[in-house]
This record gives structure tokens, sequence and C-alpha cells, in this order.
């Protein structure tokens, strides 16, 4: 989703929701979040991807700002901080919030991009966390085993409602000072989890897989990457890890299963395009059943 502005505008839009989503997930909570915020504020709200041409005008013309992006091994993706550091200072005081979705935990993810924002003059007025589907774990266990991993965390469309309510309530509030999220009480552990397990686990992109007998040629996986870790040579598809974030767009979108982690799970179920659908139409139908019913009980009073 995304509501287009005409380059000639110079309206300031009141919210401005840009995202970086790897594979998919927190695209549809940032479109959702949009179609929630829409009747919300006066002026309607955008919502872009990080990755459009347009994307720092847009952050530019905001009003106020949302940044959605993943966590990556306990911290903010590549990508997301890299926009972030590439925007030019902020009023003083200008506001921002900060959503996060994640597999397991989020780390300091939030508190490392409310520093960088604060630090660029931006004031950081709220943080919020959605677990979501699981991109790399359901590359490297069988999908019977973490089924869990491939929808978002129980009652998703209420805690997306209530982040939305939140929000708009931010967007009409006065500045106020930024504030830096606290840190996670098992951050003290992060460091051994570190050192015995992710650290392990990022390594794993030296280690990609094409299945020759599957690929086509299709190149959507150089096309779709956003680091540009993939390219095709005269010997093949390479793969160059030490640009690669381990976002795995390119195993979960892959057409034919071509790209994987583990060999032995070439047929896991992937998190492509259909599945995403299917989630962002059911927590649509439950915020629109959710909005209807309480309508009903206002209109009953």
């Amino acid at each position: 989703m995304s509501a287009k502005v005409a380059e000639t505008s110079t309206r300031r839009a009141p919210v401005v929701i840009l995202y970086f989503s790897g594979v998919g997930g927190t695209k549809v909570i940032a479109e959702l979040l949009g179609r929630l915020l829409a009747p919300r504020i006066a002026r309607g709200c955008e919502v872009h991807s990080i990755e459009e041409d347009r994307a720092a005008e847009a952050a530019t013309r905001a009003g106020f700002l949302v940044l959605c992006y993943p966590t990556y091994f306990l911290k903010p993706a590549p990508a997301m901080r890299e926009f972030i550091l590439s925007l030019p200072p902020g009023e003083k005081g200008r506001k921002v919030a900060l959503v996060t979705s994640y597999e397991l935990y989020t780390g300091n993810s939030n508190r490392v991009a409310a520093g960088l924002l604060t630090s660029r003059g931006f004031a950081v007025t709220g943080a919020y966390e959605l677990r979501a589907p699981g991109t790399d774990v359901t590359c490297v266990v069988p999908d019977w085993a973490c089924g869990w991993l491939y929808r978002f965390e129980s009652r998703f469309p209420e805690k997306v409602a209530k982040i939305a309510q939140r929000i708009a309530a931010l967007v009409e509030s006065p500045p106020t000072g930024a504030r830096l999220p606290l840190p996670k009480w098992y951050t003290p552990l992060a460091w051994p989890l570190q050192v015995l397990f992710l650290d392990g686990f990022i390594r794993r992109k030296d280690r990609m897989k094409v299945l020759g007998e599957r690929c086509s040629g299709c190149d959507l996986c150089v096309r779709d990457c956003p680091r540009g870790a993939w390219r095709r040579t005269g010997a093949g598809l390479e793969h160059r890890g030490e640009t690669c974030d381990l976002c795995l767009r390119c195993v979960h979108h892959c057409p034919r299963r071509a790209i994987v982690l583990k060999k032995g799970l070439k047929d896991n179920r992937r998190l492509d395009g259909a599945l995403y659908r299917a989630l962002s139409r059911e927590a649509e139908k439950a915020c629109e059943d959710a909005a209807n019913a309480t309508k009903k009980v206002r209109q009953e009073q």
C-alpha cells in the first residue's frame, strides 16, 4: 500500500510510515497500521518502503514519522540503520515512533534505532514490538516442528490496533523530549547467546546453496536482493556473503525453492506472498470485525 503524492505537492503529511521488510512480515504490519491510522488522522497517512526512490523525500515531508523494521539477530535490520543515518538531521523534537517485528527476541533493537534517531535531532515518542513469522529458523528447522513460526503472534490484530491508537494519540500530543526504550532485562545474556549461537548462524550466509536442478534462471534473487548479494556470472548464480544481511528474501521468494540454507530441508514450507496475503486478510478482517463491534456498542448506548 502506498498512497502516492504528486511530486509538486508541498503538503506536509502528518504521518508517514516507512518500512523495510526482508521477506514480507514487516510490510504486512506497516500496511495494516496505515489502514488503521488513515481514518484517525485528519489529513491521512502514507506508507512507503524505504527501497522506494522517494522514501527519503517522504521522510523529509512527514510531520510525524513511523519506522517499521525487522530485528535481525537482536539488532535493527542494517538496511533501516543505514536509512536512518542517511536522513538529514530532523527539526528539534520532530516526533518518531518505532515498530519492530521479531522472531524470538528483540534484544535492544528499538533502543539502538532510537539512539541513532535521537543523535540526529528526532524525538522518539513510542517504541513497539510485534512477533512475526520466523524467516531464519524456518529455513533450518523442519516446518512440522516450528509451525507457530508461520504465523504472527496471538492477538496480533488487537495488538496492531492498540499500537495504531497510541500512535494516533502521539500525533496529536504536544512535542516531548526524546525517550530511549529501556534496556531489556535479558541484555546480560545476549553476549553468550551471540557467541554460542547467533555468530555461527550468521555465518550461514557464506554457505547459501543453489540447487541447479531447480533453478530456472529467472534471476528474481538478483533483482529482489536489497543488498545486491546475488549476481549472474558466466558460471551461473554467485552469492557474496560479505554483502548479505541474511534477510532470506531470496530463499523464501524463490518460485522453485532453488535456494536453501540446508539441503535436507529444501522442501520446507516457505514464507511466500500467498502466506502473507492470507495472514494480512485474516488480520484485516479481525480488525474490521472489532471496529464494527465497537461501533455497534456505541450506537446501542
